[in-house]
């Protein structure tokens, strides 16, 4: 997990000076996307890390720094130290932070609303993708109960020839029997 949230701060940042390093020679928002999708890939992994640090009680790069800093020796792992709580809040800040900066540069080079546009444009996206899901699971969920609909019929049917295999054959031979006897 620390492995995890330090990618996705090294993300971060290497998605800022990557921005920062080509804006001025962009033309178009084409020519940044993909720093800015590491940049809010970045900053997710970041906020997931916050969350499940917080339950698993494992300690982050700021922890370590603010528990070497104030040589605090006790660390209780459930998430409610100082040490722990201060490392949270230092990485969201700082994730944010960044954020801030690159909405403002890109604001400043592509016009007002750009950051918000491709903001709402986003997350319409993965709304969309979301239902796209939700509906293949869907999809799927009938299909299965349409397969084992069609499983149940087969079997049904199969057995019914059997039986009836099994009916002419008694028969057949029950007639031979008395052809036989007679």
């Amino acid at each position: 997990m620390v492995a995890e949230v330090l990618a996705g701060i090294a993300l971060v940042s290497s998605a800022v000076k990557g921005i920062k390093a080509s804006i001025d020679t962009a033309k178009d928002i084409k020519d940044i996307a993909g720093s800015i999708d590491d940049l809010m890939t970045g900053a997710e992994q970041c906020q997931k890390k916050a969350k499940v640090q917080q339950k698993s009680g494992q300690a982050g790069k700021w922890q370590d720094y603010l528990r070497l800093r104030f040589k605090s020796q006790k660390e209780t792992g459930d998430g409610t130290s100082i040490q722990e709580v201060a490392a949270e809040v230092i990485e969201q800040k700082h994730a944010e932070r960044e954020l801030w900066q690159m909405q403002l540069l890109i604001n400043k080079k592509f016009g007002a609303d750009t950051w918000n546009d491709i903001m709402i444009m986003r997350q319409q996206r993965i709304e969309e993708l979301e239902k796209k899901r939700n509906k293949m699971k869907h999809l799927a969920k009938l299909k299965k109960e349409e397969d084992a609909r069609l499983l149940k019929k087969f079997l049904k049917e199969a057995t019914n020839v059997i039986v009836l295999l099994g009916v002419t054959s008694g028969v057949g031979y029950f007639i031979y029997y008395l052809s036989q006897r007679s």
